[in-house]
């Protein structure tokens, strides 16, 4: 399996895992009055930083991965009501989410060229 097959197969992983089986597992598992804390959890530290991992992988081949971050944002609003009832509302966080990816995509391009200088 070539690096980009890997690349983009992890990716897919970590992207069915944030936005839907880690808000199933939220819903089934998480105590109701701790449900709260656990999606803001998810919401504004689990799937900003998952972003950003996958950012820096695509970055490794932006040529050939430039699709990860989008497809991160498009499968937070497509999976995550799937995973939740009545989340619809949280579909523009999948936006937010795919800038987090294709900035850190820039940042790491731009510190790989400052270090070739």
């Amino acid at each position: 399996m070539n690096v980009t097959a890997r690349a983009s197969l992890i990716a897919l992983i970590a992207i069915v895992g944030a936005c839907w089986a880690i808000p199933v597992l939220l819903v089934s598992v998480v105590p109701s009055d701790a449900g709260m804390i656990a999606m803001m959890a998810l919401l504004y530290a689990l799937l900003p930083i998952t972003a950003v991992a996958l950012g820096m992988l695509a970055a490794g081949s932006a040529r050939t991965l430039f699709w990860i971050p989008a497809a991160l944002g498009i499968g937070f609003a497509l999976l995550l009501p799937l995973a939740i009832e009545g989340s619809r509302d949280l579909a523009f966080h999948g936006v937010a989410y795919a800038a987090i990816g294709y900035a850190a995509i820039g940042l790491r391009v731009w510190m790989a060229a400052r270090q070739h200088r």
